[in-house]
């Protein structure tokens, strides 16, 4: 996060309302901004969709564009994971003249990979016109390239461009849905839709291509990190696979539909869930607010008296004062979060009702909105032990919520309608319990684990 905690303390240390709004605006834009740019653009095309095309037409476009969602995300997190660390490891040594080939060469990768997966199921295992197939394949990869491009944000100072970029293809995307439906249907929609996910990685790939100007060399370079940091490639499959897994299952319940073109969806669940997740962009906000002008100083401190062989005393005193920023920053995005959360679960009906949603989903945006209050906050924790380095147990947290959210949410839809949502809130709850357990006692033990567990020359 080298290159956006510069641009946020140096917002910080502003002491106007214009400082203010930067630094809310970057943090936001940085934290959530490809998702961001993702809700509230499908939210748009649906609203006006529905005066401009069929239903089955809208339905089977949401349907695609969820499973290239779900489906890239979770293919290109084990390389997406390996090039951020890649990247923080060039930062880190002052030399980022490989990031230009890194980013070629991840793009490949990935691209080489989804290609020959999304092929196979649009065009065998699903039943679409060869020119929507082809839509499909295409927007497939146009997703995946903004998760990957993602990771470069962190470096990118230009605030100002990065949330421009997004707000120009969000309304591109919009424009160009809803100008070609009329006469291209469902293939006008998604490839209105790519038009402006192409405009976001265009503008990206040249401020990228502008904070590095090197010549692409070694773009392979980075593959070597798959086996050095295995358990990083390992987390970004299983964390993915875990959010998406409750989805996954909830789409062989009874109330879920098949759509003419194989396609299985659980609307009801899926807008639900998806609006108990745009809550949580506040706290994500903050939370990057915090990690990069609280937090960071003293993490930063704490490593480099050590390095600098400075007394124990004030290593203690180092050790104590990020302890004290850990519970006060934790403690603040839980109440924060928290008061959101039972907001959203007392006004839950008039929520669905502004949406023009159905009054069963009521119960699912409930317990998503809990389970996105404890979910979160496990990720940030998550964070918290990225920054230590502790992979293994970072691994460990994703397994423990795949488990059970897999079977959790398996229980729950057995169990009948009224229990939609509570297998994902249970899962998110008691993976928060266990995420909090491990991360206060790795931290309360972090001189130990300094110098001892983490200490290659101690390790070897």
């Amino acid at each position: 996060m080298a290159g956006i905690g510069f641009v946020l303390r140096r917002l910080y240390r502003q002491d106007n309302l214009s400082g203010l709004f930067k630094l809310c605006l970057h943090s936001v834009v940085a934290s959530t901004g490809p998702w961001l740019f993702t809700v509230l653009a499908l939210g748009t095309i649906a609203f006006l969709g529905k005066n401009i095309v069929p239903l089955e037409i809208l339905t089977n476009f949401r349907a695609i564009l969820i499973y290239n969602f779900s489906f890239s995300l979770i293919i290109s997190g084990p390389i997406f994971m390996v090039a951020t660390r890649y990247l923080a490891d060039c930062i880190h040594r002052r030399d980022v003249s490989n990031a230009p080939g890194m980013l070629l060469g991840s793009l490949t990768l990935l691209w080489f990979c989804e290609l020959i997966l999304a092929s196979i199921f649009y065009f065998y295992f699903i039943d679409l016109s060869f020119p929507m197939a082809l839509s499909a394949v295409v927007n497939f990869l146009l997703i995946s390239a903004v998760w990957l491009f993602s990771i470069f944000i962190s470096a990118l100072k230009n605030y100002q461009l990065i949330s421009r970029s997004f707000l120009a293809g969000m309304v591109v995307a919009v424009c160009a849905s809803t100008l070609l439906a009329p006469q291209y249907g469902e293939i006008g929609l998604i490839n209105g839709f790519s038009l402006g996910i192409c405009i976001i990685i265009g503008l990206l790939a040249a401020n990228i291509l502008a904070e590095y100007p090197f010549s692409i060399k070694e773009p392979f370079a980075f593959i070597s990190y798959f086996r050095k940091y295995w358990e990083i490639a390992l987390s970004g499959f299983i964390c993915n696979l875990a959010i998406w897994v409750d989805k996954w299952i909830m789409w062989f319940s009874p109330e879920a539909i098949t759509l003419k073109s194989g396609l299985i969806i659980y609307p009801d669940y899926d807008s639900a869930m998806f609006v108990a997740y745009l809550t949580v962009v506040p706290a994500m906000a903050i939370f990057l607010f915090n990690i990069e002008t609280n937090f960071f100083e003293k993490y930063v401190r704490f490593y480099n008296d050590i390095e600098n062989q400075s007394s124990f005393a004030k290593i203690r005193r180092n050790h104590h004062a990020l302890m004290r920023s850990i519970v006060s920053n934790s403690g603040y995005l839980f109440l924060l979060q928290g008061i959101i959360a039972i907001i959203g679960v007392l006004m839950a009906p008039q929520i669905i009702s502004l949406l023009s949603g159905n009054y069963i989903q009521i119960g699912m945006l409930r317990y998503g909105l809990l389970g996105a209050l404890f979910q979160v906050l496990t990720v940030l924790l998550l964070i918290l032990l990225s920054y230590f380095d502790n992979r293994k147990a970072c691994l460990f947290i994703q397994f423990a919520f795949l488990g059970m959210n897999s079977i959790f949410t398996l229980v729950a839809m057995n169990a009948g309608f009224k229990y939609y949502g509570y297998g994902y809130f249970l899962a998110s709850f008691l993976t928060f319990l266990i995420s909090a357990m491990i991360t206060v006692k790795y931290v309360a033990k972090l001189p130990y684990h300094t110098f001892i567990t983490t200490n290659t020359s101690v390790t070897s």
